[in-house]
């Protein structure tokens, strides 16, 4: 056995064995609290486009139970599609949770697509009647990222994936979300792809330098001429949605210091600042006083050159706004966002959510 299988092997291992200690130690067969009182449940839902995700919270922080199934976006896919996913994985989730939806004390649901006022109602009626929940709060996905990074009631936060939202939630428990108020060129990795696209045309034309990004394109479009890939791009719809793949490739170009792809992070980089330091203002919070949190792929990384870029900007926009990185999955968030909901020390529950979110998996990788 070589040593890099048996390293592996040991891991899985030991994975296992940590799955079994959690089911043995805070499973249902132990349900009380310091005090001898029955702990109730938590549910938290996540549903985007691609995934939708549900998981089982005790009161005292213990993750135990997640599901995954189908994403859907309901006001694409409608509202009942949705609903069906959803109750696919909380059905799921409960059952490996060895519990019942009776258990359930608070459902929290980050939904894609709660964009509107109404939004919310109509999705938390809609949940309550198809899994005869007791309590129900909706709100749009991009809220409960911020919990997913935050151990605390209110701040900012970033969601930036293949597009890219954000909210704020101040100490009232008021939300604003960004939504369509994000420009088209904002939108995450998609947007950031094509603009970085525009870098190589520009080379072309002589308005920039050459940059290491138009091999990158040119191989992606398997031309040999930037002629030939400005075609693909122009004609070919399916080919402008395969280029948010290329977001890793392109934050890679920028840490050899490419001048092209430096400038497109540092023009991308500063109007997100702008748009957080607009939040902060619109919401009457003092950024000092605020976390904000970086969530999605396109923030993945200990040397993002991205995300630096966003710390360095705030750090000189906003005096004192500390950021973060998102530490769970949304799922995740959305079951401590339940924690805050209920008035629960987030505190004194932290190890109990770290420890079990790791062996289920739902740390950010």
């Amino acid at each position: 056995m070589n040593l890099e299988y048996k390293t592996i092997h040991v891991m899985m291992w030991k994975k296992e064995r940590s799955k079994e200690h959690l089911g043995k130690c805070f499973g249902r067969e132990n349900v009380m609290d310091k005090t001898g009182k029955k702990n109730g449940y938590l549910l938290g839902i996540d549903q985007g486009g691609t995934k939708t995700a549900a998981a089982v919270m005790r009161e005292d922080g213990f993750i135990v139970g997640r599901a995954t199934v189908k994403g859907a976006y309901f006001p694409d896919e409608g509202v009942e599609n949705a609903l069906e996913r959803m109750k696919e994985a909380v059905e799921e989730a409960v059952r490996s949770a060895g519990i019942g939806k009776e258990d359930i004390v608070h459902t929290v649901a980050g939904v894609g697509g709660i964009d509107w006022q109404g939004d919310d109602v109509m999705i938390r009626d809609a949940l309550q009647e198809k899994l005869a929940l007791q309590e129900v709060f909706a709100c749009n996905d991009a809220v409960i990222a911020f919990y997913s990074g935050a151990m605390r009631s209110h701040g900012a936060v970033i969601c930036a994936g293949t597009g890219m939202n954000g909210a704020l939630i101040d100490k009232e428990g008021r939300q604003f979300v960004y939504g369509d108020y994000m420009e088209e060129k904002a939108q995450g990795g998609s947007a950031l792809a094509k603009r970085a696209l525009r870098k190589v045309f520009d080379a072309e034309l002589g308005l920039c330098p050459p940059t290491k990004l138009t091999p990158l394109f040119l191989g992606q479009a398997g031309v040999s001429d930037v002629d030939a890939l400005l075609k693909r791009y122009m004609k070919e719809s399916e080919f402008r949605k395969e280029l948010r793949f290329l977001m890793p490739q392109i934050l890679m170009v920028a840490k050899t210091e490419d001048g092209a792809a430096c400038a497109l992070l540092d023009e991308f980089s500063k109007e997100l600042v702008a748009y957080i330091e607009a939040g902060f203002r619109k919401m009457g919070m003092k950024p000092e006083e605020e976390e904000i949190v970086l969530a999605g792929s396109i923030f993945k990384g200990a040397d993002n050159p991205l995300t630096s870029r966003v710390v360095r900007g705030v750090q000189e926009r906003m005096k004192g706004a500390e950021v973060v990185q998102a530490y769970y999955e949304p799922v995740v968030g959305a079951c401590i966002m339940g924690l805050v909901r209920l008035g629960m020390d987030l505190t004194e529950r932290e190890k109990s959510i770290r420890e079990s979110a790791a062996v289920l998996g739902l740390l950010r990788s």
